[in-house]
């Protein structure tokens, strides 16, 4: 959950992901890069409304209960494999990755 919350702030930062290298641990991580401008980036606005519409469409999720302040768990009752395929269509959507060790 907190890995999701991470990486969908960190698309603040860029509209195309740098990847530098790997962590210690083998696994990939998202840097924010000097490949990277201002004009480039996503607004906050931007990021949370294209959020929002993502967990609007998904199929299991109910629309009337998607906010800015909803908990996955408690709010919208999502389980760990709802949190996978939104982790997924989150990635797919921004054209990021996000790490699995987070």
């Amino acid at each position: 959950m907190q890995a999701a919350r991470n990486s969908i702030l960190c698309l603040r930062y860029s509209r195309s992901p740098a990847f530098l290298g790997t962590t210690p641990s083998g696994l990939r991580a998202f840097a924010r890069s000097a490949l990277c401008t201002p004009s480039t980036y996503l607004e906050k606005q931007e990021v949370t409304d294209r959020v929002l519409n993502l967990l609007s469409s998904s199929p299991f999720i109910d629309p009337a209960k998607v906010s800015t302040a909803a908990d996955f768990k408690k709010d919208l009752q999502l389980d760990m494999m709802d949190n996978v395929l939104i982790m997924a269509a989150t990635e797919k959507e921004f054209a990021i990755e996000i790490p699995n060790g987070c």
